[in-house]
């Protein structure tokens, strides 16, 4: 039962979700089952309305610590919120997860890296409150979507990336994952094959919109901001979901992305849809929502038993 609900969430969150980013809104908040409980509106940092998180936690105590996920919802960095995620995360509290829904800084508040700081802040903030809300501070997973994927995705890439890592708050504490899942992400912002929409925002996103910015300074960045640039063998499990008709994200550098993340030994799982399009988590619901929970299930839990 819990499998379809969360399906019809998926459906409901992403699958009816325009590509085109939407302003950010907290008007249509959702009521929490009665059986986990909502936290809203935290602070994982002080000095932008953007530094928040929401957290959904079982109401049943459990006697061990709980895995936990992060999920970082997308908009083109120029939009989405902390609440956008909030069924996904209410049906995964009720088989167990505690989860975080954090926010971050959009193109006009800042280039690249901001975003990714903000993204790195939230999971070093969970980290750091591990035992007030009884998560395992080794086991935990993000899930994103478009540009909440990508940054999920490079977050897991970065882990060892001191540079990345921002000037932030807890920053005694590791913003490791144990293993990610993102959809309609992208593996190379400066790859030769991308829609007109989408080379507009990287190119933003890296600074295009400040001025006296070079073009040469541009690719830098987005070259650093590019999953594709830190490939190696010792990541985290991770598990792409593309579509090969999305019309927003091309699933080329994707598909470059996996290839050279195999070749390099890394333990990574690839859905890729053939009729699939930029909402191919709901569009493919039946397979794409086992498939994240078995994923999770297997990498953060084992055989642990849900709660």
């Amino acid at each position: 039962m819990r499998l379809f609900s969360l399906t019809l969430i998926i459906i409901g969150v992403i699958g009816t979700t325009p590509a085109v980013a939407q302003p950010p809104s907290r008007t249509n908040i959702p009521k929490a089952p009665n059986d986990v409980i909502f936290e809203t509106d935290i602070t994982y940092r002080n000095g932008h309305d953007r530094w928040m998180l929401n957290v959904i936690q079982p109401r049943k105590k459990s006697t061990e610590p709980r895995a936990a996920i992060v999920l970082v919802h997308g908009g083109g960095w120029t939009g989405g919120d902390h609440y956008r995620f909030s069924r996904m995360g209410f049906t995964l509290a009720q088989q167990g997860y505690v989860v975080i829904l954090p926010t971050y800084r959009m193109i006009k508040d800042g280039p690249f890296p901001a975003c990714l700081h903000d993204v790195k802040n939230s999971v070093r903030w969970l980290r750091a409150h591990a035992t007030k809300y009884n998560v395992d501070p080794n086991r935990i997973g993000a899930y994103g979507n478009s540009a909440g994927g990508t940054l999920a995705l490079t977050v897991a890439m970065t882990a060892d990336e001191a540079d990345l890592e921002g000037d932030g708050s807890f920053r005694d504490f590791s913003s490791e994952l144990q293993a990610v899942v993102c959809s309609g992400a992208v593996g190379d912002m400066i790859h030769e094959h991308h829609s007109r929409r989408a080379a507009t925002v990287y190119r933003n996103l890296a600074g295009a919109l400040v001025r006296g910015t070079t073009q040469t300074e541009i690719e830098a960045v987005m070259r650093r901001a590019s999953p594709s640039s830190y490939i190696r063998k010792d990541t985290p499990p991770i598990l792409l979901i593309h579509g090969a008709k999305d019309p927003v994200v091309f699933i080329d550098s994707t598909d470059d992305f996996h290839t050279r993340m195999k070749s390099a030994g890394a333990n990574i799982e690839y859905l890729r849809f053939d009729d699939g399009t930029h909402s191919v988590m709901g569009q493919k619901s039946r397979t794409t929502t086992p498939a994240m929970l078995k994923f999770f299930e297997t990498h953060l839990r084992g055989n642990d038993e849900t709660d």
